[in-house]
């Protein structure tokens, strides 16, 4: 799965909330939990790491795995992910591997998608403010369309009243003052 996105600052998150609604489709609220989790791999020499997140929302568990890339002020990222049962367990397990947590996040905020696979959400990052991110996920090579694809969500960002100033390109680990991964 790939996933292209943007995210930007927002200073107003009802007027941003209210643009949404006017040509979005609501999807839902959510309360996302996230833990970031890192392993050594000595193997691959170099002392390099494998890091991952398990996510908790609602009544299910998460883990994702993403090589991060960046292009033109974009996220492009590919990802694994899988629904993840007994998360206790799996926390447990992950300690005597000797996986370390890295650092914590939580988004509360809400979902909107669009007609083409476009969503948006709007959310609060806790120790961090309002963001508006924009996405598009995709199961085959968006190489040859992705200057559309940037077009496309830059139009959503705009449509809310945001400009292209307000777009943050660092990812949020950084913006919470880790930069490990």
């Amino acid at each position: 799965m790939r996933e292209i996105e943007l995210k930007a600052h927002v200073a107003d998150p009802g007027r941003v909330r209210r643009a949404l609604s006017g040509f979005m489709e609501f999807q839902s609220d959510f309360d996302k939990r996230d833990e970031y989790w890192s392993l050594g791999l000595a193997a691959a020499g170099g002392g390099r790491q494998f890091a991952f997140r398990v996510r908790a929302e609602a009544e299910q568990s998460i883990v994702t795995y993403k090589e991060k890339t960046y292009r033109d002020g974009m996220e492009v990222n590919e990802e694994i992910e899988f629904a993840l049962e007994g998360r206790k367990s799996f926390l447990a397990f992950l300690g005597k591997m000797g996986v370390r947590r890295l650092y914590s996040k939580r988004k509360k905020g809400s979902l909107w998608r669009l007609a083409g696979g476009i969503q948006a959400e709007l959310a609060e990052v806790e120790g961090l403010g309002y963001f508006l991110e924009v996405e598009l996920l995709a199961e085959d090579s968006i190489a040859p369309r992705l200057d559309k694809i940037k077009s496309d969500l830059l139009d959503v960002v705009l449509r809310c009243g945001l400009e292209e100033k307000d777009i943050e390109p660092r990812p949020y680990s950084q913006l919470l003052g880790y930069s490990g991964f």
